[in-house]
């Protein structure tokens, strides 16, 4: 318990800090130097507390023509960093930059939307419905239990700042949809309840609890639901729950046995009437433990799905619904582009999402084709990892390069000339220069060799190709006829790793492999 309170307080202590070196420094036009001096999450907090602070002193003093000047200055900020990014800095702070990029972004985007709608005072619902940072001077040194120096408010909503370290991570790109939902959300937790986003799969459930979970800087667990759950297993996890104060966010929550929901329902209901009754210590499941009112439940659901069901009303009652749908796909490509250094982003992106839509019209129907938003995040990956190898590059050849790299190794052989086709026209006249790759061909056709396998061109490529797969993916499943040669494609690219890891020691691309294999 003292470690999380002195956790807060170092945060707290940060964060106060850094609101005062901001306005130092940006008054002399230093921004891109504060950023590199602090946290990522501090950074992030500040920037966006100066955000609401500013946009409301605008609107104050200058109403819609005095936000519409203030739009100079924050694409003024975007300008700064990117050309930032697109230098050599440190790893840390790129990581600190990217979210930056995203939430600038958004903060530009919305205060345009304001000018247009001819907002006019700080009172307009347009700003009020916006998620907005307050902080009070000297709260954090106060020396209470809880800093309590940032509120994070939405509407008539608000929630203290938790300040809980999460980290340095990148952040969700707010789309409208992103801001309707923590809208509910937000207005659920005023009131003590918990949110329940339901939707198709890939529209960002999940994401938008565990980011707005970052927004108020609480820690948000998320935990996969299966039919086999029970409610003991479900009472330790509330427990731990109420004591640490953190949200959980229970995926897939309709997967669970209607059995189980009701007693679920039950143990929830505990939790909040607790809440309700501002209580510091409750009794649940037969034990009198802590409670820390910050504690909330999610939980996330695909309707309509085989092997679900429908939640029972005892458990309804307790959530705020959400319904989500699929996102805009072309926006968030764009500004994680930006943020990764990319000047073209939106002309990019909007060829990756052309790329989808196209593959999906023409391409036959597999099981294991996928071109929703998990797909566009993986060429994202990829065009980030290649931007910062070739910085100097031109942009269309390598978001080309990463759309082959994550695409092509999937397709089965008569969809491969429509997928080129596909490529060809989005980049006309784009020519992608061939890979060197003699150093592990060597090595790889050394370890044929003591296999006694052929190199044929095929084989080498796939196993390229799986190394490439290897790169932006977390696991890989390498499907195909029998005696195709999967298992020795993989033989071979360990052995090939291994060795190039004797011979070259310092390059961090080569590791040592060790490998199991099993017979299922």
């Amino acid at each position: 318990d003292r470690i999380q309170t002195v956790m807060r307080k170092t945060i707290a202590y940060l964060f106060d800090s850094s609101m005062v070196d901001y306005a130092a420094q940006v008054a002399e036009g230093n921004r891109t130097q504060w950023l590199k001096e602090w946290p990522g999450q501090v950074v992030l907090g500040v920037s966006q507390t100066y955000w609401t602070t500013e946009t409301t002193k605008a609107l104050r003093e200058g109403g819609n023509e005095g936000i519409n000047k203030y739009c100079d200055v924050l694409q003024g900020y975007i300008d700064d960093i990117i050309q930032m990014v697109r230098g050599k800095i440190p790893k840390a702070v790129k990581k600190t930059v990217s979210p930056l990029v995203v939430l600038d972004k958004h903060a530009l985007d919305t205060v345009r939307a304001m000018v247009n709608k001819g907002v006019e005072q700080p009172q307009d619902f347009n700003w009020l419905a916006q998620l907005r940072y307050y902080w009070t001077e000297g709260g954090a040194s106060a020396q209470s239990g809880n800093p309590g120096s940032v509120l994070v408010k939405m509407m008539n909503a608000y929630r203290e700042y938790a300040f809980e370290y999460l980290g340095n991570s990148m952040r969700l790109v707010v789309t409208p949809l992103t801001d309707r939902c923590y809208r509910t959300l937000m207005g659920a937790i005023h009131l003590d309840y918990g949110g329940a986003p339901a939707g198709p799969a890939g529209t960002g459930k999940t994401e938008t609890v565990k980011d707005l979970g970052k927004a108020c800087a609480i820690q948000c667990v998320v935990y996969n639901c299966s039919d086999s759950l029970d409610y003991k297993a479900m009472g330790k996890f509330f427990k731990g729950l109420a004591g640490t104060g953190a949200w959980s966010c229970f995926d897939e929550f309709n997967r669970i046995d209607l059995e189980v929901l009701s007693v679920i329902a039950q143990q929830i209901l505990t939790i909040t009437r607790a809440k309700v009754a501002k209580m510091d210590r409750f009794d649940f499941e037969g034990e009198n433990i802590i409670l820390r009112r910050t504690c909330n439940v999610f939980v996330t659901m695909n309707p309509g799905y085989a092997g679900r069901q429908e939640l029972p009303d005892n458990l309804k009652a307790l959530f705020r619904a959400v319904a989500m749908m699929v996102p805009d796909y072309a926006m968030i490509g764009e500004i994680i582009l930006y943020s990764m250094g990319y000047l073209e982003g939106g002309p990019m992106a909007n060829k990756i999402v052309m790329t989808y839509k196209l593959c999906s019209e023409q391409l036959s129907n597999q099981r294991h084709y996928d071109y929703g938003m998990r797909a566009v995040v993986a060429v994202l990956r990829a065009a980030g990892n290649l931007k910062s190898k070739f910085p100097l590059e031109e942009e269309a050849k390598l978001c080309l390069r990463s759309i082959i790299d994550v695409n092509l190794p999937k397709f089965l052989a008569p969809d491969v000339p429509l997928f080129k086709g596909i490529v060809g026209d989005l980049f006309p006249g784009v020519v992608l220069d061939e890979v060197d790759r003699t150093q592990m061909l060597d090595v790889m056709k050394a370890e044929m060799a003591k296999k006694i396998l052929q190199p044929t061109d095929y084989f080498v490529t796939k196993i390229f190709e799986i190394y490439e797969m290897m790169i932006v993916r977390h696991g890989f499943m390498v499907v195909g006829q029998p005696f195709a040669g999967k298992s020795n494609a993989l033989k071979m690219l360990a052995a090939s790793l291994t060795t190039l890891h004797q011979e070259y020691p310092g390059d961090k691309r080569f590791n040592k492999v060790y490998y199991t294999i099993i017979n299922p």
